[in-house]
């Protein structure tokens, strides 16, 4: 069976029709938030090692990343990632995070200064140059708390009877995993894809979890993601 993908071009992106602004609807194109981004990237005196683009319903949901190059970790190199809607689906949001270099598995936070999201009314097309400008320029800052969280889920040890309970309340209580999900990090379980250099750690079956769900649909993907963050982080500060 072929495996659906939501991966496109910025080409694609860019092509989708622009919904008109009402007065309670205002629309901010793709090319507008790639804009944004890629200039607070450059303003801030970083460099985009690269762009990955994935889209759903015909172009009205979009994603971008943008993994940053030379930033002094030799496992994960900093992140940031949007997403946009034209159906009134999603804000507008933008987040940092981190890409791990060995698997391209992505980890994506929203405490603090780390997240902003802004539904489509109002002087969302005044503010949030500003605010996504203002997020990339406190990047130390949160990809520093990220590291900080890979060391302590790497000190974290997992038997497979926690890993069986974590991951039954990913599946039934969290709804971050599906079916499929739950195949795939079993699959991982018995024989790793890649090496996160720690094995049977909580670092370890993060990662499973982020691998089995990197490709899903981006309507769902920073949401997913953002939970499974906030899931293992609040797990370990119990």
């Amino acid at each position: 069976m072929k495996v659906k993908t939501f991966e496109t071009t910025k080409k694609l992106i860019l092509s989708t029709p622009l919904p008109y602004e009402t007065r309670s609807y205002k629309p901010v194109s793709h090319k507008q938030v790639i804009d944004t981004v890629l200039e607070g990237i450059d303003k801030t005196g970083l460099q985009v090692d690269k762009e990955t683009y994935s889209s759903s319903m015909d172009g009205n949901i979009a994603l971008g990343r943008y993994t940053i190059k030379d930033y002094g970790d030799n496992e994960m190199q900093q992140q940031f990632v949007w997403q946009n809607s034209y159906n009134k689906m999603k804000p507008l949001l933008f987040s940092h995070g981190a890409n791990v270099i060995v698997c391209t598995n992505g980890l994506i936070t929203y405490k603090g200064i780390s997240f902003f999201s802004r539904k489509h009314t109002g002087d969302i097309l005044e503010l949030a140059p500003a605010r996504i400008c203002q997020k990339i320029e406190q990047s130390v800052e949160v990809f520093k708390t990220l590291q900080d969280n890979r060391e302590e889920m790497k000190r974290r040890e997992v038997s497979k009877r926690l890993a069986s309970e974590l991951l039954g309340r990913l599946y039934f209580e969290e709804k971050i995993l599906q079916s499929t999900s739950l195949n795939i990090i079993k699959r991982e379980l018995e024989n790793p894809s890649h090496s996160y250099s720690s094995p049977g750690s909580m670092w370890e079956l993060y990662q499973f979890v982020t691998f089995a769900i990197g490709a899903i649909n981006p309507v769902n993907w920073i949401d997913r993601h953002v939970k499974t963050h906030e899931f293992f982080c609040s797990y370990m500060a119990e």
